[in-house]
Parts: C-alpha cells; structure tokens; sequence
C-alpha cells in the first residue's frame, strides 16, 4: 500500500509488524528463514515447518522494507532468509524443495516436532557455560 500511496502510516505499520516477527518465535535467529506459523497467542512457540514459498515472500517484504527504510534489521533478515532457501532448500538437482518438515528425529530415534531446534537447559549450558545459560 505505502508503494502505491506513499502512506506514511501503512509504512509504519508493515515496519512494526516486521520488526516483531524478526524478533519473535517464528524466526529462526541461529539458521535464518522463517517458521510457517506460531502455535501460542504470544507469537514465541514456532510450528517449527519452514516452507518456501513463505520464506520467498517473506525475503520480499524485507527486501521491499529495506529499500523503502533503510533499516539495517530488514536488510539483514532479507538476507538471511535468502541463505536460507539456498542453503537449506535448494535441491542436489539444482531445484528448491517445497519445505523443511517440522518432525525430525530426537536423540532416541523419535520423529518428534521441534526436535533439531530445540535445546534443553542442560544443552546450552554445555555450550554457552553456567553464566551465559542463566
């Protein structure tokens, strides 16, 4: 809309609903791309599915709200998630694959929603140290 009609506040609006999904649950702050949705009212807990065609539009609006703003945050998400796609979804035959499942194994052999992304307490404070993990 802001394209077409120069809106400030339809600018200001996309900005702000931008910047809290790069923020939220449904970004994938460690691997870039986003979620396909949120499964709590408070936009934290991803449906941990990464889907293309979301990611394609996605890099777009960030695309689109770094040209029109020259904010550094979309610039970078729009990047990241463009890695994403190529790095994550594009095929060995040079194709894109339709999405990333949401199952994946955990450490049992269990096909479980979430399992490559979430970490237990205990695993980040393996990596990150007592302090950090606090």
């Amino acid at each position: 809309h802001y394209a077409r009609t120069g809106a400030e506040g339809a600018l200001q609006m996309a900005a702000d609903t931008c910047a809290a999904m790069a923020r939220g649950g449904i970004y994938d702050q460690l691997g870039g791309g986003f979620a396909r949705y949120s499964v709590d009212r408070e936009w934290i807990v991803p449906h941990f599915e990464k889907m293309l065609y979301d990611n394609a539009l996605l890099c777009r609006v960030y695309a689109h709200l770094w040209r029109a703003t020259g904010s550094d945050e979309a610039r970078r998400i729009a990047l990241e998630t463009a890695d994403f796609m190529v790095r994550e979804l594009r095929t060995a035959e040079g194709g894109f694959a339709s999405a990333l499942d949401a199952d994946s194994e955990d450490a049992e052999g269990r096909h479980v929603e979430g399992a490559f992304y979430v970490w237990t307490p205990e695993q980040l404070r393996e990596v990150l140290g007592e302090d950090d993990a606090a």
